[in-house]
């Protein structure tokens, strides 16, 4: 039973507290926020306003209202990169990001409607979580969405989830996939390429090794072994009684 006690590990808030600092902690560098590129297959969602309800209609973007604005109809980025809206095709938008998309798309409707205004939003605004307690599709309700309003969103990780280790899946503009490990325990994770979530990212976490082993105090490993001391004392003094010892 002491060896027992001996191997097994216990998850300590070394292995669970956030926004750790020192020396033995990693250090990642301060890198500038990037914008989401907007990827093939995306679904732009786009809402003209213009005060000319009639070109509003001709151009279909959705129903319009008094205010001479509509509530937007989505449209998905072909293989070549590019949406076809109505009667205008082949806007190139693969590769921009949202508001630079939708200024291209505002000066071909001005060509037709020179008072339009273009708002334009990712309709596929999700990122999605792996991990041992927590998995699921959430929405990216902000455009700097960070790992830790992230990881409030799915309700947290479960104790025994490997912070050191953690993993972004993330989808390029070619097609790629670049996986991003990094550990989420360490205060430096702030302004680094690690620290906000950008649309379409899959956020994984694996359990710590050795799992089975482990405790999540050393007070349930004292609980266990007193309990299991307590069930051999037991069967000990039945046997005696019995006349098998």
């Amino acid at each position: 039973m002491v060896s027992v006690l001996l191997c097994t590990s216990c998850i300590t808030n070394k292995d669970l507290t956030l926004l750790q600092e020192g020396k033995k902690m990693p250090q990642y560098e301060k890198k500038e926020y990037t914008y989401y590129k907007i990827q093939k297959n995306d679904m732009l969602r786009i809402r003209l306003l213009t005060t000319n309800d009639e070109a509003a209609q001709i151009f279909d973007f959705g129903s319009s209202n008094s205010g001479g604005s509509t509530n937007g109809r989505s449209y998905r980025v072909y293989d070549d990169g590019t949406i076809d809206i109505p009667f205008i095709s082949k806007i190139p938008v693969a590769g921009l990001s949202v508001r630079e998309a939708a200024k291209v798309v505002e000066s071909k409707i001005k060509e037709f409607v020179p008072d339009a205004m273009i708002k334009m939003a990712l309709a596929n605004d999700k990122f999605y979580i792996i991990s041992d307690g927590v998995k699921g599709a959430y929405p990216l309700y902000k455009e700097k969405l960070n790992i830790f309003q992230a990881i409030a969103l799915s309700g947290n990780f479960a104790n025994n989830s490997d912070r050191k280790r953690v993993r972004i899946l993330r989808p390029d503009s070619e097609g790629k996939t670049r996986i991003m490990e990094f550990d989420m325990r360490t205060k430096s994770i702030i302004g680094s390429e690690y620290y906000y979530i950008q649309p379409n990212d899959v956020i994984y976490i694996s359990s710590i090794k050795g799992n089975f082993f482990r405790t999540e105090s050393y007070s349930s490993s004292i609980n266990a072994i007193t309990t299991s001391l307590n069930f051999l004392v037991t069967v000990f003094n039945l046997g005696v009684r019995t006349g098998l010892y």
